[in-house]
């Protein structure tokens, strides 16, 4: 077979799928830059027209799949929170063990993870069930994944409880799913073939496409991220960062039933000093704060987290540039 060439690949496409949450800050960020480009330009107006449809479907979409998020039995994790989890941080925590141990160009990595993340970040929720049993089973006895094959078996035991209670909703959670998928292929298409057009437009400079694009969101490095769960009312520190607060700001997923205070010190406690700012995650919720918030300043470095009920959360925090 010919070697990948990864110019061919639509790299618009590649960051989406790794969850329906990064997705709609991509397409939420290239909308608005597109009708603020079109406003001056003939050209990048007749882009907006062809994308801004696309976008809107999506986002349709998404609302629907945010509803079915906060449906759950009892104090379960429901389906759509551990379906988003499994999206956005298992799969990447997984995959970046593993290539720890084997690179991902060895037959060993190939055989955990024959499609990469795609196989735990798309499809309906007994497919994604099915990848992460099947990731089990590869890892068989190698002690040096043993770690991986404990994450990845509680994880299913929980999404196979979470099946179990909302089996009368699983249709409407694949049917949802399957239109959220097919909404965001299309508009990452889309985005890819105006990408084209932009290289077109300004073959001769084409750094100029940069201003149309949320750089930030599409880059293959990835951003600085942190993940951490949270049983009880424990408190966890996430990391110590000197952060640029004009440029920077903090994005944030909460998967539980419970209120999780976050908070800066200068490292030599894990509480808040009595007026420092702390910030409330609330349950089951994504979005994004100023790290000043959280009492972030240059003495103060250190991010803890700590969960204020009983039962377990799972927290994700991402540092991002600022579009």
């Amino acid at each position: 077979m010919p070697d990948n060439w990864n110019r061919s690949d639509n790299f618009i496409k590649t960051a989406a799928n790794k969850s329906y949450i990064g997705a709609k800050s991509i397409f939420d960020a290239f909308d608005l830059k597109l009708q603020l480009g079109g406003a001056t330009d003939t050209d990048i107006l007749g882009y907006y027209n062809l994308f801004h449809p696309l976008y809107l479907a999506y986002g349709t979409g998404y609302s629907t799949w945010c509803s079915l998020r906060s449906t759950q039995s009892g104090k379960t994790l429901g389906v759509i929170q551990l379906v988003d989890l499994l999206a956005s941080t298992r799969a990447r925590e997984w995959d970046v063990a593993v290539q720890n141990v084997y690179d991902n160009t060895t037959t060993q990595y190939k055989s955990l993870f024959p499609h990469h993340r795609a196989d735990f970040q798309r499809g309906t929720v007994n497919s994604r069930l099915t990848a992460v049993n099947n990731l089990i089973i590869a890892i068989g006895t190698d002690a040096s994944l043993a770690a991986v094959k404990t994450s990845a078996t509680s994880f299913a035991l929980l999404l196979k409880t979470a099946i179990g209670l909302q089996q009368t909703q699983m249709l409407s959670i694949d049917n949802t799913i399957a239109v959220l998928d097919a909404a965001r292929d299309a508009a990452s298409d889309e985005a890819f073939g105006i990408f084209g057009s932009f290289i077109r437009k300004f073959n001769t400079n084409p750094k100029q496409i940069d201003a149309y694009f949320p750089v930030n969101l599409l880059k293959t490095v990835s951003q600085s991220s942190f993940t951490a769960n949270l049983a009880g009312k424990k408190t966890k520190k996430m990391f110590h960062r000197k952060l640029d607060i004009t440029k920077q700001t903090l994005k944030y997923m909460s998967v539980g039933t419970e209120v999780v205070n976050a908070f800066f010190t200068n490292g030599l406690t894990n509480t808040p000093d009595a007026g420092t700012p702390v910030f409330a995650i609330q349950p089951n919720t994504m979005g994004e704060c100023n790290p000043t918030e959280m009492g972030y300043t240059d003495e103060k470095r250190h991010l803890h987290i700590v969960n204020t009920g009983t039962e377990t959360v799972s927290i994700e925090i991402d540092i991002m540039v600022v579009n």
